[in-house]
């Protein structure tokens, strides 16, 4: 990375920080635990106080997540990326604002290359005809997650989900449905949650987050959570290493030039526009824009 462009990245962290009122405490990263993980995030993990953070080092292989019908999508390479992003723009022209409808026809169309991960809420029939369509589409690449909802019999929810996954050859891997990355972020999520659904926090009631458990951890808490679950906690590393798409690919590409035959790229642009010139003056060109074309 050049030093212009860690200054810029300072910079715009810097006014980050100040938006989100912590600009006297220094920036610091939140560490995965995984080496991993950390090993390819710009200093070893998530920046504290961080809108977002995508690729900030210009090397980051980050799985894009969006909410739609598959709850989960990561893309393994460029052209992967390209159709997620392709598809998330499909579902938004018919969602509007703050929606993303998309169908199974469409997922099925820009499937290639992407990895899927289920997040279902019960193991109930629609789950497993979920799962069964998850395991078509996306064959080896497809997940199903297990994530807490803190609610009676979870653990008979985890392991039903998982029997339902075993059977349809979906693997699982453990997640947090995340939502912010540290606990003391859930009182902006409730603020979110309040513009999302038009109302105040007095107001928003039961639309608000039912507990504040969907926060990263760190391994260790991980494991201490889902003991049963370790071929499946495992598999988060798996799905890192096969997002080898990076935002550093995004860089900018010259356009092709409409070049006429016959003329050099400044005698084509000439051309064009004196050739556009009578639709936008058919009177002629006035006196104090007749220099500019030749210019």
């Amino acid at each position: 990375m050049t030093a212009a462009r860690e200054r810029v990245i300072s910079d715009l962290r810097e006014r980050i920080a100040s938006v989100e009122g912590v600009s006297a405490r220094k920036a610091g990263c939140l560490s995965f635990g995984v080496p991993e993980i950390d090993a390819v995030l710009p200093g070893g993990g998530v920046a504290y106080g961080a809108l977002h953070e995508f690729a900030a080092a210009g090397r980051v292989r980050w799985m894009v997540q969006r909410q739609h019908f598959l709850r989960r999508g990561s893309q393994t390479d460029r052209a992967a990326y390209s159709r997620l992003t392709r598809l998330i723009t499909l579902g938004k022209s018919r969602g509007g604002k703050n929606n993303c409808i998309l169908h199974w026809d469409d997922v099925i169309a820009y499937a290639e290359g992407m990895i899927g991960i289920l997040v279902p809420d019960l193991p109930d029939d629609a789950c497993g005809i979920q799962l069964r369509k998850m395991a078509e589409v996306f064959g080896d690449h497809a997940y199903v997650s297990l994530c807490l909802r803190r609610r009676q019999n979870d653990q008979l929810r985890l392991h039903e989900i998982s029997n339902l996954a075993a059977r349809f050859k979906v693997k699982t891997v453990v997640t947090n449905d995340v939502l912010f990355h540290e606990p003391g972020r859930r009182q902006l999520q409730d603020i979110v949650t309040c513009i999302r659904t038009r109302t105040t926090i007095d107001e928003v009631g039961f639309e608000r987050e039912r507990h504040a458990d969907r926060y990263l951890k760190p391994p260790e808490e991980m494991e201490r959570l889902f003991p049963r679950y370790r071929e499946a906690l495992a598999r988060t590393v798996e799905i890192v290493a096969r997002a080898k798409f990076s935002l550093e690919e995004l860089t900018y590409q010259y356009p092709e030039e409409a070049i006429v035959p016959g003329k050099d790229a400044q005698a084509s642009l000439e051309h064009y526009i004196w050739q556009c010139i009578p639709d936008r003056y058919p009177e002629g060109l006035p006196p104090d824009v007749l220099p500019a074309p030749d210019q």
